[in-house]
């Protein structure tokens, strides 16, 4: 069957970010979590918290390539401060990175929505609690709409 990222897709799937507690959603163009190769679409809305993180394995590189809107992509270093960021859009000049395997990364959108397809190597590895930075605040807590507020004025 022949997939399509299309604006259907994307609406879809910000609307269904809109709707979320975390104001993300995953359409997964993957038939299973074992597929050799993962590929979803991520919507983020505004005020989307993608606690930093990384995936130490060595095969767990990370392509992520703007489809929709703009999206902000960090990488820390091992204490918790930006080593660099991308502003990644589908009309460039960046629109996509590819992360090496065990990078501290989190990702917002720019602007109100954006929409990013990601490919990864499968098959699909649950994020364990050690990949979690301890440095940044938990998904969910009150200390983390602060952190993204502060995160997000700190970059230009």
């Amino acid at each position: 069957m022949v997939k399509k990222i299309d604006t259907t897709l994307i609406d879809s799937c910000l609307k269904d970010a809109r709707r979320s507690p975390r104001r993300r959603s995953h359409f997964n163009l993957h038939e299973t979590l074992e597929a050799p190769v993962q590929r979803l679409c991520i919507a983020l809305t505004e005020g989307t918290y993608v606690r930093p993180h990384r995936h130490p394995q060595p095969n767990k590189w990370e392509l992520l390539i703007a489809v929709s809107g703009t999206s902000c992509l960090v990488t820390f270093d091992d204490e918790g401060n930006v080593k660099d960021h991308f502003t990644i859009d589908p009309s460039g000049p960046l629109t996509a990175v590819e992360l090496p395997p065990n990078t501290w990364h989190t990702l917002f959108p720019k602007k109100q929505e954006s929409v990013v397809l990601e490919i990864k190597e499968g098959p699909y590895t649950p994020n364990k609690p050690e990949y979690f930075a301890d440095w940044a605040p938990e998904e969910g807590s009150e200390q983390a709409n602060t952190y993204l507020q502060d995160l997000q004025k700190r970059l230009p």
